[in-house]
């Protein structure tokens, strides 16, 4: 199975660095990462260009780049996996570092049939400049994190306790590891075959804003009889902090909540403004 990873990113290139680091150390590589770039500037481009040539000798890095007319990162999503050379998609935010066996736990729970979903680990603000400072890789559970979760003040990580991993099976039942809501696609970290991702119709560019596009298609998948399972505490993420403008009621998030509640309530199975546009 050929595994594409493919980043979505605008205007981090720090954070970005440190994410496909920690994509070059991965206990089962990638074929290729894939950079979908949603209309970056030049330090970003000079970040990609410096990482291709210094990751070469690890796995191929194409980035697909458009023009920055707001946010279309539905659109740059679908680009990009028409660039994918992969039979298997990854997807991982490009301000997220990937545990060192991320790839791998993708890759063991997949099915042809079944979108797997994971969490994340949430890094605080100061921890985050210091990693970013440093071009620091966290890939695995560190002292860091529970030090800063207990410390760090106002500002400190949270949900460290989802950086352990969690294998045995009567573990994951008793700590509830292996439920997942119908909308439980998490954007910044879940895989499908690429076959699945066109089944559906890819991602629906009709969204118009970073909210609850990613669980659109989680309940595509779901609307085809297909599966959505979870992989968490197995594939692992942690995602630097950033400030947030997301906000619940304002226009752009009642326009995407109407998307997603006619699917449910229609059980569509596909989007017309996809990957492949359809009358």
């Amino acid at each position: 199975m050929n595994i594409s990873v493919i980043v979505p990113t605008y205007n981090r290139p720090k954070a970005l660095e440190l994410c496909l680091l920690s994509l070059s150390r991965q206990s089962v590589l990638p074929h290729e990462v894939l950079i979908a770039d949603d209309g970056s500037g030049q330090e970003t481009r000079d970040t990609v260009a410096r990482l291709t040539r210094d990751l070469q000798h690890v796995f191929p890095v194409k980035h697909i780049w458009q023009d920055d007319i707001g946010f279309r990162k539905p659109r740059i999503l679908n680009e990009t996996v028409r660039n994918a050379s992969g039979d298997y998609l990854i997807f991982l935010d490009g301000d997220c570092m990937a545990h060192r066996h991320f790839v791998r736990a993708h890759v063991a729970a997949s099915s042809p049939d079944t979108i797997l979903s994971g969490k994340r680990v949430e890094i605080g603000r100061n921890l985050t400049e210091k990693l970013l400072r440093n071009a620091k890789v966290i890939n695995s559970f560190h002292p860091l994190l529970l030090w800063d979760a207990i410390f760090g003040g106002e500002g400190k990580s949270r949900r460290v306790e989802e950086a352990i991993e969690i294998r045995n099976r009567m573990v994951r039942k008793l700590l509830n590891r292996d439920f997942i809501t119908d909308d439980g696609v998490w954007g910044c970290n879940f895989s499908l075959s690429k076959e699945l991702f066109y089944s559906i119709n890819g991602c629906d560019e009709d969204f118009v804003d970073g909210s609850i596009e990613d669980n659109d298609l989680g309940i595509r998948v779901l609307n085809q009889g297909k599966k959505l399972r979870t992989v968490r505490s197995l594939a692992i993420i942690f995602h630097l902090w950033h400030g947030s403008t997301w906000a619940f009621k304002n226009d752009k998030y009642l326009h995407n909540k109407a998307i997603l509640q006619r699917r449910i309530d229609k059980k569509e199975t596909y989007c017309r403004n996809g990957i492949i546009r359809r009358a």
